[in-house]
């Protein structure tokens, strides 16, 4: 029974190895006659080179709007930059080292670097899940404990966010057993994490995935049953727009963890049905690829749920008109994102647990 139990763990474990690609070793003459076919290898790796490019391009262009555009200061779009920063890092190690392998039939820096991208995949897709756990909490308190968030300090808080978020992971790669964790299965042209490490993958499961993963559930269950309750209560125009507003902020970053998700559990799941590989080699390419699409895909999210963003990022390709540009640049004034003004002097100052009176701000809405 235990036995079965860290077997499933180690399969849900390769989920977050997915894009840990090959070493052939010595066995080359076997390896690649048991793996995906060639077409399958040369298909998948065109399609993950064009997504490569355009994660990369699309989350440079997010970071260089952010930081150009002092108006776009806030404590929301600073989470949205340790994010790009994570997707840009994850995409020029991890991605490009699957997207080789698959060109050239094996893992191109050897055993060391099979190695180091499956403990980096562990480590960024442990960040990137408590991010958005963090960032849950950050929405909670900010909606439903108003009164507390408006007392505490809001870069502390942030540095705490971008701090936790990747002490965690580093944790479980401080371990004794660095450089004999994985070993090179052929079929999935890939290194997965042994099968005796039965004790660290259900570790890696519990923290890095499941707990952030509930967290951020909990807590958007309440901010959407808070914001439900307060929608009825309040009448004013503008506490209206904040709940809207609120709520936009709130969807935003749960779309963000619906595609980390989504692009890891079905490897996950397939693998767990799967257990003697039975399947064929070039349906694991698929899905590999599948997750390497959407793991591009949060740049589209910001600019689809952000005016300001997706205004900036118009702009400055010349997409737009003048005048649609002065419309934006007015509508970006008036509101800062149309998410949140949230510098170090400044909070949103309409809570949900508070009468219908309009309280005085600064802020401005929509």
């Amino acid at each position: 029974m235990a036995k079965n139990i860290s077997d499933n763990m180690t399969f849900m474990l390769e989920s977050f190895s997915e894009f840990n690609t090959s070493y052939n070793g010595s066995s080359n003459d076997t390896s690649f006659a048991s793996g995906p076919s060639r077409t399958a290898l040369y298909i998948g790796g065109i399609v993950m080179l064009v997504a490569l490019l355009w994660g990369l391009f699309a989350n440079i262009l997010i970071l260089l709007v952010v930081f150009t555009r002092r108006d776009l200061n806030n404590i929301i779009n600073i989470f949205i930059i340790s994010l790009c920063i994570n997707d840009i890092i994850n995409l020029g190690f991890n991605n490009n080292l699957v997207m080789l392998s698959y060109f050239m039939g094996e893992f191109p820096t050897g055993m060391l670097g099979c190695e180091l991208a499956t403990l980096f995949t562990v480590l960024f897709m442990g960040s990137s899940l408590w991010h958005t756990g963090l960032i849950a909490i950050h929405r909670l308190i900010v909606v439903v404990f108003n009164n507390f968030y408006k007392k505490i300090s809001k870069r502390a808080y942030t540095c705490f966010v971008l701090v936790f978020a990747r002490v965690i992971p580093l944790l479980f790669l401080a371990q004794p057993s660095l450089g004999q964790m994985a070993y090179y299965e052929s079929r999935l042209l890939r290194c997965i994490v042994k099968k005796n490490y039965g004790p660290y993958n259900l570790l890696v499961i519990m923290f890095l995935m499941i707990l952030p993963s509930i967290i951020l559930v909990v807590c958007y269950i309440a901010v959407f049953i808070k914001v439900h309750q307060s929608s009825i209560a309040f009448r004013a125009s503008r506490q209206k727009e904040w709940l809207k507003r609120e709520i936009k902020i709130t969807k935003m970053f749960g779309m963000v963890f619906l595609l980390i998700v989504i692009g890891y559990m079905p490897y996950g799941i397939v693998r767990s049905i799967d257990k003697q590989l039975q399947l064929s080699a070039d349906f694991y390419v698929a899905i590999t690829v599948f997750f390497a699409i959407g793991n591009c895909c949060n740049p589209i999210v910001y600019g689809a749920m952000d005016r300001s963003i997706r205004l900036e990022c118009f702009k400055i390709f010349h997409l737009i008109k003048n005048q649609e540009k002065e419309n934006g640049n007015a509508h970006t004034t008036a509101q800062t994102t149309q998410m949140v003004v949230e510098n170090e002097g400044e909070t949103e100052v309409i809570p949900l647990n508070m009468s219908t009176k309009i309280t005085q701000t600064n802020e401005s809405f929509t």
